[in-house]
């Protein structure tokens, strides 16, 4: 069993090209994410708006206020090892398929969650991977 790493992410960092950096510097090419602790803000997230498939999304953003990470879990891939149909979902250009689901707690007791298109580190948020 591999062990686990921790990237530290720091304020005002991009979370999802954090994570790929480090991936491909490790030279890395499947990946376990298991957890992430810390804040964000500028966060994205995605979630289906009916049973369609390929589904049809809606983003959802919490703008430039911070948020608590609450859930952050996920897989990391070369893009050539993608389910054909993630392929049709989700296009890219990178050489890494960075995909994540996560919730995030805001103010005014809300929870915005769902696959997590981006966003960055508020104060530092810290990423739990685990090579495969």
């Amino acid at each position: 069993m591999s062990e686990v790493c921790e990237l530290v992410i720091g304020r005002g960092q991009d979370i999802k090209s954090a994570i790929e950096a480090f991936i491909l510097e490790k030279g890395w090419d499947n990946v376990y994410i298991s957890g992430a602790i810390g804040s964000v803000c500028e966060a994205r997230f995605t979630a289906p708006v009916s049973d369609a498939f390929p589904p049809q999304v809606e983003v959802n953003e919490t703008g430039s206020l911070p948020g608590e990470m609450l859930s952050f879990t996920g897989e990391v891939m070369a893009r050539e090892k993608m389910d054909p149909a993630l392929k049709e979902i989700y296009k890219g250009d990178g050489p890494l398929f960075v995909h994540i689901h996560a919730s995030v707690a805001l103010c005014g007791n809300r929870v915005c969650g769902g696959g997590f298109q981006g966003g960055k580190a508020f104060r530092s948020l810290k990423v739990y991977m685990q090579k495969l």
